[in-house]
């Protein structure tokens, strides 16, 4: 989490949480995993940096596991907006940064598209049938509204389940 594998007391400089997500959905989305090592002091403390990073990813994953446990590659290449990961029929657009109008689902025609979720709290996200992206045929696009902030502002998680 800092510069070293073990415990080392002059050693302040910690990922934040933000990064450190955002490595693990990196690894998963190209088929791999990682191990995050935290060293405990001399007396078997963790330290509250420490605690308070696992805290916050912790809480992201609360909300957001599913796309990372059990998952892996997509053979979707990665948008420039984020990373996806897979599991089956279902796919997971990682956010990292909204753009402005709906999201390009790259890779996945509108029909094949069975629903669009948040996976964080299950809403609904309406497909986009807006003019602007009709040449488009190819490209499923994602509403999410006129806010240009996403809900999550470090990774915002879109379940997409597809047909088969």
């Amino acid at each position: 989490m800092n510069r070293n594998w073990g415990f080392n007391g002059t050693d302040r400089m910690f990922k934040p949480s933000s990064m450190l997500i955002k490595k693990l959905v990196d690894c998963v989305s190209k088929g791999g995993n990682m191990i995050l090592n935290v060293g405990p002091d001399a007396r078997g403390n963790f330290p509250d940096e420490s605690v308070r990073i696992l805290h916050e990813i912790g809480t992201w994953m609360n909300k957001n596991g599913d796309s990372i446990y059990g998952c892996g590659a997509s053979s979707i290449p990665k948008p420039e907006y984020g990373r996806i990961t897979q599991r089956e029929n279902t796919c997971y657009y990682h956010l990292y940064e909204n753009n402005i109008g709906p999201v390009a689902l790259e890779g996945v025609k509108k029909d094949r598209v069975k629903s669009i979720r948040s996976l964080a709290t299950g809403y609904e996200i309406p497909i986009s049938t807006s003019w602007v992206h009709s040449d488009y045929p190819d490209i499923c696009f994602a509403d999410l509204g006129d806010d240009p902030n996403l809900p999550d502002p470090v990774d915002y998680v879109l379940k997409v389940e597809l047909r088969p």
